[in-house]
């Protein structure tokens, strides 16, 4: 590199590559981090709530991004936001320029941009969408991210219908890995909710290439309850025929935290499709005593009206743990998630 002590100026400045701080001396990310607690410091004071109204424009422009990565200093920023004028937002918004990948990755830095995009123009923000295609997979890599899939949300929220078009496309080849992911699989909900028909479409048709999948994982679980409920009503029996026709999986996903609402959606589709709805419902009676050892599984039950068989009435209680899934159609049912 022709000029390495101006490349590595510009990369501190940017905040374009995160590593950078390995490179440097000891003591520097100390120095760095003491701008972000001087410029936040007015404001670290318990009870200065009156200060943070009064003077947050006179501090903040000009220390957006220090402040944005403070506790204390991104609460001031987005004070600011709240109360200023557009200009005032616009401003603070181009501070945030070219570090939207560093912004959406921190914890305190992603409130500020969350802010920026509920409270200005889409046409203002733009360059947000721009920094996130700019990264191969970035909407990808985004959704799946802790605090990056807030960002996402959000933009699929506020964003023209341009930007939520072509966002939305690039992330429909990855859709399952993002449904299934602990933090992806509120991107995938949110899709289904803002995406155009053609688009939702699509989705559903991701949904339904890996319906099995999907439904036994305990995040993709979630996605498929929300595919059920908005859906076209052609839609939305095709699968749950689906689910039905697959031996036990109903009774998984009872098991499950995220499954056990989505099997409580589909019985609640299926009525008015008597042999659908009878063929769902002894299919998890047929399971009931598996249901009835586990927390959601009883809540299913209940929720469903359905009586777990008796012992000894001719289905024996499974044990707990990895016997008990295998006996409804193989996997481990997770009750975790996001």
């Amino acid at each position: 590199m022709a000029f390495p002590t101006l490349a590595l100026q510009q990369s501190i400045h940017n905040g374009s590559h995160k590593q950078w701080k390995h490179f440097l001396p000891c003591d520097f990310e100390r120095s760095y981090r003491s701008k972000a607690l001087s410029a936040a410091a007015p404001f670290r004071m318990a009870g200065n709530e009156a200060a943070i109204g009064a003077d947050a424009n006179r501090h903040v422009l000009g220390n957006v991004w220090s402040l944005a990565c403070d506790a204390a200093g991104c609460r001031v920023v987005q004070a600011a936001l709240e109360d200023g004028d557009d200009k005032m937002r616009r401003l603070i918004a181009k501070e945030l320029e070219g570090r939207i990948w560093e912004a959406l990755e921190c914890p305190h830095a992603n409130h500020v941009l969350q802010r920026c995009i509920i409270l200005l123009r889409p046409s203002e923000m733009h360059f947000v969408f721009d920094e996130l295609h700019a990264r191969l997979r970035g909407p990808t890599v985004a959704s799946q991210h802790k605090f990056g899939c807030r960002i996402v949300k959000r933009l699929l929220e506020g964003g023209s219908h341009d930007q939520v078009r072509r966002l939305v496309a690039a992330l429909l080849p990855g859709f399952s890995a993002i449904a299934a992911h602990p933090y992806g699989t509120f991107v995938a909900q949110h899709l289904l909710y803002h995406a155009e028909e053609d688009q939702q479409a699509a989705i559903l048709s991701e949904v339904s290439a890996t319906l099995p999948e999907l439904c036994k994982n305990s995040h993709g679980a979630a996605v498929v309850q929300v595919a059920l409920s908005q859906g076209e009503p052609s839609q939305t029996m095709a699968l749950c025929r689906s689910i039905i026709g697959v031996p036990g999986l109903l009774a998984h996903m009872g098991c499950c935290r995220h499954g056990c609402p989505a099997v409580i959606e589909l019985v609640g589709a299926l009525e008015g499709e008597h042999q659908d709805l009878q063929r769902a419902r002894s299919e998890i009676v047929g399971h009931g005593a598996v249901l009835s050892d586990c927390r959601h599984g009883r809540k299913l039950l209940a929720a469903l009206e359905l009586a777990a068989p008796a012992a000894g009435a001719g289905s024996k209680a499974a044990p707990r743990g990895a016997a008990q899934t295998a006996n409804i159609g193989g996997g481990e049912a997770s009750n975790g998630g996001a």
